[in-house]
């Protein structure tokens, strides 16, 4: 599954919820899926609530101090990014 996931990033990304119907999973586990393979090396997260920020964004009632809802009570977009290790899984690079 996390080689499936690596390929969906390298061609553009992916909603969430249309990825989990795909993998025929429930949308929490995709998101456990992808948040092991953060830890694992193989992406890196941006943006959507949780990343630091400043107190522009201490408003905000989904997650105290996110940068990813800017204020505005609504969470913003997550995007995955493939890193080196992660662009190997999905067979965009050659292991030298």
């Amino acid at each position: 599954m996390m080689r499936t996931i690596a390929r969906r990033i390298s061609e553009g990304g992916f909603v969430l919820p249309a990825l989990a119907g795909e993998l025929g999973v429930e949308q929490e586990v995709l998101s456990e899926r992808l948040f092991m393979m953060e830890r694992l090396g193989f992406v890196e997260r941006t943006g959507g609530c949780g990343e630091p920020a400043g107190a522009e964004a201490a408003s905000c009632p989904h997650c105290a101090g996110c940068s990813g809802c800017s204020g505005t009570g609504r969470p913003g977009a997550v995007r995955y990014v493939l890193t080196e290790k992660g662009k190997r899984l999905a067979g965009e690079t050659k292991r030298r």
